[in-house]
């Protein structure tokens, strides 16, 4: 049996990976041996256990000449669960709404009214649905703004022309014209409550809410979360508990380097840990960088740092251990994704081949065929996913009628059927 440093030594003897992660500033050679507290921290997540909060700030004051076995062990745990298969999906973004009550420091997804419609018209969201379908998209990604009808008064009269009184009833309506596309409907609402999630776990397959932080001290003057009611992390926790209570596949994850420390960081990951632990529904968590914009209150503030990235990445694994489908956003991070798959991320997250990322403009999408050049250099083979991961593909999760939708468009593993095979030319 192979030492944990001869396991080490192995896993990073491409030329090629240790220069990438050098470019990067992170050393992976002359690693020395791992000090006793490390090995048996890691020992522990390989043989199934999840991590505790002392071990997981420990790793995160690591010297650099120890990422090598921080980034072995979530490899590892990574492999154990989800073998060499790396996933993404292929999406249409749609920003139903762009108008929003709250003033998050690092938002450029939010308009004023003046500054750009209200929101997208039916027509043109039916219209961007079929598109989506005819190039192959099997996810329609609904975006909103929280609850602009309380605060803008000529949104709410513009939606109530079309008959509803609420962003979410509008919602309901578009996720049901957007099944019939033959298109499903991931939605991302914000706060909702029981009949609102209810109503949407009708067409969506999976939907989602980041968490972003568990920390209220966020929302005092000057933080990230100023002035945004619908950041107050209890009330984000309270929507994720009722999506559990009503067996909905749920998206979440943390925002990184919005002013939050790193114990705040790892509180979140463990309080959306522990919302799986009890629920069951988590299918994914994502971990965000924040990106400076033009613009914005904290447009001066640094990002994360690509090592605090990796360690985050990388402790997430080990936080919530082999099953978890753990995702890093490959357009915040165009030029490093690769190398988080040696952090223990299985997904590669959403692309698109229609629209742009409206949350991060800024940021283009991977070309998929680039994506899959560098998996399968490393060994890996991107597969593409729907909006529900293949785990949560079942009655449990999903109606009937949707779940006889979703069977038509994967394959006995749960994950998209190629192209080529469902139009009969393999």
């Amino acid at each position: 049996m192979l030492s944990i440093l001869e396991e080490t030594v192995n896993l990073f003897r491409s030329d090629q990976i240790i220069n990438s992660f050098k470019h990067n500033g992170v050393e992976l050679t002359h690693i020395e041996p791992p000090s006793l507290r490390m090995e048996k921290i890691f020992n522990a997540a390989l043989s199934g256990n999840s991590i505790s909060k002392e071990d997981a700030l420990f790793l995160v004051n690591i010297n650099k000449q120890d990422i090598p076995y921080l980034l072995n062990a979530s490899s590892k745990v990574r492999d154990k669960g989800k073998g060499n298969t790396l996933s993404y999906s292929k999406n249409v973004f749609v920003p139903l709404t762009r108008l929003c009550r709250d003033h998050c420091g690092y938002c450029t997804f939010k308009i004023e009214p003046g500054e750009g419609e209200l929101f997208i018209h039916p027509d043109e969201v039916i219209d961007m649905a079929r598109k989506g379908a005819h190039l192959g998209c099997t996810e329609l990604l609904f975006v909103t703004g929280d609850k602009p009808e309380l605060a803008y008064s000529d949104y709410r009269e513009a939606l109530g022309e079309l008959g509803y009184k609420t962003t979410a009833e509008y919602l309901i309506a578009m996720s049901e014209e957007g099944l019939k596309e033959n298109i499903f409907p991931h939605s991302n609402l914000g706060l909702s409550t029981r009949e609102e999630l209810s109503a949407l776990r009708e067409t969506n397959p999976s939907m989602g809410l980041m968490l972003e932080n568990i920390s209220p001290r966020l929302l005092k003057k000057g933080q990230a979360h100023y002035r945004s009611a619908d950041k107050v992390p209890k009330l984000r926790m309270k929507t994720m508990e009722v999506a559990g209570d009503l067996r909905i596949a749920w998206t979440s994850g943390i925002l990184v380097g919005i002013g939050e420390t790193w114990e705040e960081r790892i509180d979140s990951l463990y309080a959306l840990k522990n919302l799986w632990d009890e629920y069951g529904h988590i299918q994914e968590i994502i971990i965000q960088n924040f990106s400076p914009k033009h613009g914005i209150r904290m447009e001066k503030y640094p990002p994360p740092s690509f090592l605090d990235m990796l360690k985050t990445v990388a402790i997430s694994r080990l936080i919530f251990g082999e099953k978890m489908n753990i995702q890093i956003p490959p357009n915040l991070n165009l030029e490093t994704y690769p190398l988080f798959i040696f952090a223990g991320v299985n997904d590669l997250g959403g692309v698109s081949p229609i629209t742009i990322d409206y949350v991060n403009p800024e940021a283009p999408w991977p070309q998929i065929e680039k994506m899959e050049q560098v998996c399968d250099q490393y060994g890996f083979n991107l597969k593409e996913r729907l909006p529900v991961y293949p785990e949560f593909i079942n009655d449990e999760f999903l109606n009937k009628t949707l779940l006889d939708s979703v069977n038509r468009f994967v394959d006995i593993s749960g994950y998209v059927i190629p192209e080529e095979v469902t139009n009969g030319t393999n």
